[in-house]
């Protein structure tokens, strides 16, 4: 089926859309509560970056956890027939799914904003458009806002996301694969760009840059606007990938390579395979 026959067939209505979007937000500001000087987080990165360590790196800078987060692809999974799509049309999980939890990521936003609390957004970055209304809303309530963004080469971003989709399809049944090419709109400039802009703009107060640490939940922060480490944040974003490569290349031959699993099992991530192959014996100057 095309994927606009599997979205009208799990379109979900508007009043159940605008139910499940109330239930959202009560149980994501349940035991939050509002500041008086609130500050918002904006944590950017391709997918397979490990943004998901700056969100708990975060929430430890918080008494009792007093942080709000949201991401987009937390609340997917809030579409009654999210797993179903997942697992019979999963090409076409993102864009079934996407219009609904994109209205809730925007109304758990605003509502946090509103009530002035602290909140974090996690996203890939790739276009700068998606935070102009959202940061002007922040701006009217008085946030600090931070901005960090993931240094991390392209090899170990496309192991994660393989890694992650192999764990899913071995627990589930079923796996979201992110194409290549997707990883790459955002791996490339378009990130670069949006980082650009927050650092050159009244945007942000403060733009910080980290690369994984030697604990994955301890990001390292090798950049901060304040210190200017670097010449600015995108410099800071481009070295720290390239300090990342020999990691990158030692985690593919101790782990990547031999964890010894069946492509049978995983059809959808031959094109990841072949591409994380394909830079490996490239950085080796190894001839495919």
């Amino acid at each position: 089926m095309e994927w606009e026959e599997v979205y009208d067939k799990y379109k979900i209505s508007d009043e159940e859309e605008r139910r499940i979007g109330e239930y959202i937000n009560q149980i994501m500001l349940a035991g939050k509560v509002p500041s008086a000087k609130p500050i918002a987080i904006i944590d950017i990165g391709p997918t397979g970056s490990g943004k998901t360590a700056l969100n708990g790196y975060a929430l430890k800078q918080f008494e009792n956890n007093n942080l709000v987060i949201v991401n987009n692809d937390e609340l997917k999974p809030f579409h009654p027939k999210a797993d179903e799509v997942a697992k019979l049309y999963p090409e076409h999980y993102i864009k079934v799914v996407n219009e609904a939890s994109k209205h809730w990521t925007d109304g758990l936003m605003d509502k946090a904003i509103e009530g002035r609390y602290n909140v974090l957004y996690e996203g890939t970055g790739r276009k700068i458009r998606i935070f102009e209304n959202m940061i002007a809303k922040m701006k009217q309530q008085g946030y600090k806002i931070i901005v960090r963004a993931m240094a991390v080469n392209e090899l170990n971003c496309l192991m994660s996301m393989a890694e992650r989709y192999e764990g899913q399809v071995k627990e589930k049944g079923w796996g979201r694969s992110v194409s290549v090419e997707t990883f790459y709109k955002g791996y490339d400039a378009e990130m670069l760009n949006t980082i650009d802009t927050f650092e050159k703009t009244d945007f942000a107060d403060i733009v910080e840059v980290y690369m994984r640490g030697e604990i994955l939940t301890c990001p390292r922060r090798i950049y901060s606007s304040r210190n200017r480490e670097f010449k600015d944040a995108r410099t800071a974003v481009i070295v720290g990938r390239e300090r990342d490569r020999e990691n990158a290349e030692q985690y593919y031959i101790e782990k990547f390579a031999k964890r010894g699993v069946d492509p049978a099992m995983f059809p959808e991530e031959s094109g990841l395979l072949e591409k994380i192959a394909e830079i490996y014996e490239r950085e080796q100057g190894i001839q495919l």
